[in-house]
């Protein structure tokens, strides 16, 4: 027999097989067609058909790499199918791999462009890839093709969404509602909408009426726990993250997701085993790894903190990512001396204040220390010792040997507990903004009096501002005590307003210019009384006492059960009893000062 007859052998048995499986697979029998999809593979390995079901069949069980894999070897036999390309972009959007999904439904519109549901899958990869306008473009595509197509109006509502037009998206899902009242897909998203609107309560109303219809809803399940985290249920989110990894043990960010809300629960070794699960379920997980690293060092065990803490740079929200580095990135062992090595900020002001005074152990190798930083804190890094030059982030980079990006470097260095270089003062003011708020203050201030600097608030932007920073209302019995608080904001929220006019609080918010002048000014001061904002690191580094007001989980630097900063010796902490329980950290700061 010769080979093409061979070939048309094996090619009719797998159809055979094929025939076979595509029956018990339609059935719903997705374990009985399995083995006859592999059966039409072993007579025919590279069966089109087969391959193309086979990862169909996968794809429905949530096997989506799987999926990914069959299907593409399809592709690879019929590259001009256009519904072998839409569901290997499926499976690729399943997998967050949207960039090429998207090439697959650009390639399928091309063949078939008037299909409703590749355009509405089209509009999910845009989504994925944060294309949202586009991704709302699409759906109208699909929406003119096919009015009525549920999944497109879906997607409609969560680009909606995701351009933060949340009105608009609760209406598009509760129009679906009024006509598809079981419908747990937009029951799912018109939560997450409830959710982004910080309406919990009626987010887990309606994630709960989406299991009433599908009960074991993974994205349901995962969203709800997520509401009840958001809601401090910590022990009860941590149940309904549970509830979903028994029957999605490969969730890896509901494993990540559990770790956090252990964290709230004080549990940081059952934390660090769902971030081991996660990572485990995912390598790629940056969150799981990044949360692990945060974990270990919150914990002190600074051995294994470091090394995990170079996943931050991965975060969305890295702000190194952004650009190539200019020059190698200096391991911590290569020698130094002769060098000159270009020290990067990245992340926020409290971190490049904190972490400068790694510049003069640079130095001590005999290293020429360039340091980038922000503008704001141009003058006042000038002066730390063992920096010789200072350029501004986004400037572009002198000549060097070397780079690092600032918070690798206790890592490099070998960092522990009983090693922080914690010397202080490290900062210091400039002589004549001090001379100016020595003699603004005697005027301004109450003689005999402590002058207290006060910070209840930091940027409303930051991912974790509503943990740290204070109503000030909620410090009107520390305002009065009897001391002359001096604010030390340039900016007042529009919600304090009221209680910092009435208040005595010394307002300067006109007169402080930048950095220079906070510093300056805190120089004149006895106190610096802070939540855990950029002025809490200037005044620890300037040696000043501080005391810091921490939630009751507070970040990794911060450590655990510590009334005191090993990286600031003049600080003292008051730490939160409970979540929130900031009335009890007022009450300890009032008696502190008595």
């Amino acid at each position: 027999m010769n080979k093409s007859s061979s070939g048309n052998k094996a090619s009719a048995l797998a159809a055979q097989w094929h025939s076979q499986a595509v029956a018990r697979h339609k059935a719903g029998q997705l374990d009985a067609a399995e083995p006859l999809y592999r059966q039409a593979l072993k007579q025919a390995p590279d069966f089109a058909d087969s391959l193309h079901m086979l990862g169909v069949l996968h794809a429905q069980r949530g096997q989506h790499a799987e999926a990914a894999e069959l299907i593409g070897r399809a592709l690879l036999q019929q590259p001009n199918d256009p519904m072998v390309l839409n569901n290997l972009g499926g499976a690729l959007n399943q997998l967050r791999r949207n960039e090429e999904a998207l090439t697959c439904f650009n390639r399928s519109i091309t063949l078939q462009g008037g299909n409703p549901d590749t355009h509405t899958s089209r509009a999910d990869a845009l989504r994925g890839l944060g294309r949202f306008e586009e991704s709302l473009a699409a759906c109208d595509k699909a929406l003119s093709l096919k009015p009525d197509l549920l999944r497109a109006r879906i997607a409609r509502g969560n680009a909606l969404r995701r351009l933060n037009r949340f009105d608009a998206a609760l209406s598009t899902f509760d129009e679906i509602l009024a006509q598809r009242p079981d419908s747990p897909e937009a029951l799912n998203d018109r939560g997450n909408v409830l959710f982004d609107l910080r309406r919990f309560d009626d987010a887990i109303a309606s994630f709960d009426q989406a299991l009433s219809t599908r009960p074991k809803y993974p994205d349901a399940l995962f969203n709800r726990a997520n509401t009840l985290r958001a809601l401090h249920r910590f022990d009860a989110a941590i149940e309904a993250y549970d509830v979903l990894l028994e029957s999605s043990p490969g969730h890896a960010e509901a494993w990540n997701n559990r770790g956090a809300a252990l964290e709230m629960c004080g549990k940081f070794s059952e934390a660090l085993e769902s971030y081991a699960a996660a990572r485990s379920a995912n390598p790629a997980h940056v969150m799981a790894h990044l949360n692990a690293a945060l974990c270990h060092l919150l914990l002190g065990d600074f051995s294994q903190g470091w090394p995990l803490y170079r996943w931050r740079e991965q975060a969305e929200e890295a702000r190194l990512n952004d650009r190539a580095l200019p020059a190698p990135r200096w391991d911590g062992e290569t020698p130094l001396a002769g060098k000159r090595i270009l020290l990067l900020s990245e992340q926020g002001l409290g971190d490049a204040l904190q972490f400068c005074r790694y510049a003069r152990l640079l130095a001590a190798q005999d290293a020429e220390i360039v340091l980038e930083t922000w503008p704001a804190l141009h003058s006042l890094m000038s002066r730390v010792t063992g920096i010789r030059q200072i350029v501004l982030r986004g400037d572009s980079a002198p000549a060097v040997d070397f780079c690092v990006p600032l918070l690798d470097l206790p890592g490099l260095l070998g960092t522990r507990l009983d090693s922080i270089p914690a010397h202080t003062p490290y900062l210091s003011a400039e002589p004549a903004r001090m001379a100016h708020w020595q003699t603004r203050l005697a005027t301004a201030c109450i003689p005999g009096k402590r002058r207290i600097g006060l910070v209840w608030s930091g940027n409303p932007q930051h991912s974790n501002d509503h943990k740290r920073s204070i109503a000030l209302e909620r410090l009107r019995p520390l305002l009065n005590c009897n001391a002359q608080f001096i604010s030390l904001q340039p900016e007042v929220r529009e919600t304090d307003l009221a209680t910092f006019t009435t208040s005595l609080l010394l307002d300067l918010r006109n007169e402080i210019k930048d950095f220079e002048d906070t510093a300056a000014l805190i120089e004149q001061l006895d106190l610096v009384i802070s939540v855990d904002t950029s002025v809490a690191h200037l005044a620890g580094a300037l040696g000043k006492p501080t005391w810091l007001l921490l939630p009751h989980k507070p970040d990794w630097r911060w450590l655990l059960g510590r009334t005191d900063s090993p990286w600031y010796p003049g600080m003292r902490l008051f730490r939160q009893n409970a979540h929130d329980d900031w009335d009890g950290v007022v009450t300890e700061l009032v008696q502190a000062l008595a």
